[in-house]
């Protein structure tokens, strides 16, 4: 009897693990382990492209509505009167490949711009309260993002048609940290009011490589554009020629912030454009970390506000 008991606990004895199968079982773990984390590290690196993609989407559908609305808000309310300051000006003009560009009756550039980018210079008044013209009513922005009044601060109240109170210069350059940028200047003000004391610089959207611009001019004064033309070749259609744009082309390149953000396209898919268009404009594109998604973004913007030269003959 005592040896068929000590038999049964030899069989129900537990048992360790051997060995080999000790190495079998760490060898699988290890495994799993392994395909785990390349799993994750492959499905956070699908994230950051995922969302580095949304951001260059995003950025681009900005930088279309920030120079879409100065666009059709450029010439309001209306055209200076004659004789009065700003009626030579035109709303809209611009210059080609400018970099360092400055305030002026055009775009001035002190050199070449980054990306071979367009300047575009806009001028525009807002809405006034009726007793104070130089305090906005906050229905007309500039790049800012402040309001614009009717008229400049410190100056004595005339009517809104005197002048165009803010101008809004826009163009391409590079950040501190190298990245190119769409930036705007902008009028200077105190205690949020336009003051004619200067001029500010703002970053409006990072990644920007390109800002390629045509304008189209009005030649037979129908109110549509014949022919869409560069900066560089508005001054030979004639001395009023910018009064004559009343639609503005434009093609934007952006680029991401991250290597490896890029998809596959179809041949030809991103960079198909027609000649003599903005975005046709667009040189190749810069150097960048490889693999980083680059877009093109492109509108035709028509003006509101009606040229000069469609109420007199230029």
């Amino acid at each position: 009897m005592s040896g068929l008991i000590h038999a049964r606990s030899a069989r129900t004895r537990p048992r360790g693990f051997s060995l080999v199968e000790l190495m079998v079982g760490m060898t699988l773990g290890l495994i799993a382990s392994a395909a785990a984390g390349a799993a994750f590290l492959n499905a956070h690196a699908a994230y950051l492209a995922a969302t580095d993609r949304v951001l260059t989407e995003e950025r681009g559908q900005r930088a279309l509505a920030i120079l879409s609305t100065l666009l059709r808000q450029s010439g309001w309310p209306g055209e200076p009167a004659s004789g009065m300051a700003g009626t030579d000006l035109p709303v809209v003009s611009g210059a080609d490949n400018c970099g360092q560009p400055a305030v002026a009756a055009v775009p001035a550039c002190a050199r070449a711009a980054l990306g071979q980018s367009d300047a575009l210079l806009l001028r525009f008044s807002g809405s006034g309260l009726p007793a104070a013209p130089a305090q906005p009513d906050d229905t007309m922005t500039d790049c800012s993002g402040y309001p614009v009044a009717a008229s400049a601060a410190g100056v004595a109240a005339v009517a809104p048609t005197a002048g165009y109170v803010a101008e809004n210069l826009l163009y391409v350059a590079a950040g501190a940290d190298g990245v190119p940028q769409l930036l705007c200047r902008y009028p200077s003000r105190r205690n949020g009011l336009i003051d004619g004391s200067g001029w500010t610089s703002g970053a409006l959207v990072r990644g920007v490589e390109s800002l390629q611009l045509r304008y189209g001019v009005d030649m037979d004064q129908d109110g549509r554009p014949e022919r869409f033309e560069t900066a560089s070749a508005i001054p030979a259609l004639g001395e009023a020629a910018w009064q004559r744009v009343v639609a503005v082309q434009i093609a934007i390149a952006v680029r991401g912030d991250r290597p490896g953000s890029a998809t596959p396209v179809r041949s030809g898919a991103d960079t198909l454009a027609l000649p003599g268009t903005a975005a046709a404009d667009l040189p190749p594109a810069a150097p960048a970390p490889a693999g980083t998604v680059r877009r093109v973004f492109a509108a035709t913007v028509r003006l509101r506000n009606a040229p000069r030269c469609q109420e007199t003959l230029c």
